[in-house]
């Protein structure tokens, strides 16, 4: 699955037209230091906002870990975060685009496996804080590199639209 979705991503990268250049979102995938993997969606929302830099993103993220014995523990997080821009603030580079977010996400668990003590399947939810910089490395393609409370150290790419 990860081979197909990481494919289509690039194949779209790709064959993607030339687009404006103010880009008004993004779509990326990432992966964390720990493994977690997952994808996300982020749309500028400064109009809206009284012209601040932010914006709104969805995400899913998921984890496997190997517990061992043939026992598997698997975490699924969906949801939503206010993402601030920090540039104008910084007054780096205007390739270099430090940024904090925080919002809410709803993770659900599941635990399988012979030597498990049996299955187990549950869910939660709670706060999703984020922080990181993007860089451009051209008008359609970022790369992020942040920390959060899902994954860790988590790398990225996004395409910009």
């Amino acid at each position: 699955m990860n081979k197909i979705v990481v494919a289509g991503l690039l194949s779209l990268v790709a064959a993607t037209p030339s687009l404006a250049a103010q880009p008004r979102g993004n779509f990326g995938i990432n992966i964390s230091s720990g493994g977690a993997y997952g994808i996300q969606g982020e749309y500028d929302i400064s109009a809206q906002a009284s012209g601040a830099p932010v914006s709104a993103q969805v995400f899913w993220k998921h984890d496997s870990q190997d517990i061992g014995n043939a026992t598997a523990w698997h975490s699924t997080a969906f949801g939503v975060a206010g993402i601030y821009d920090f540039t104008a603030v910084t007054k780096l580079d205007s390739k270099v685009h430090p940024y904090a977010g925080a919002g809410l996400m709803s993770v659900s668990h599941d635990r399988s496996g012979p030597w498990s003590g049996g299955a187990y399947n549950g869910a939660d939810s709670g706060l999703y804080i984020t922080g990181g910089v993007r860089y451009n490395l051209e008008s359609q393609l970022d790369v992020d590199l942040n920390y959060n409370n899902f994954g860790d150290i988590t790398l990225g790419f996004n395409l910009n639209f």
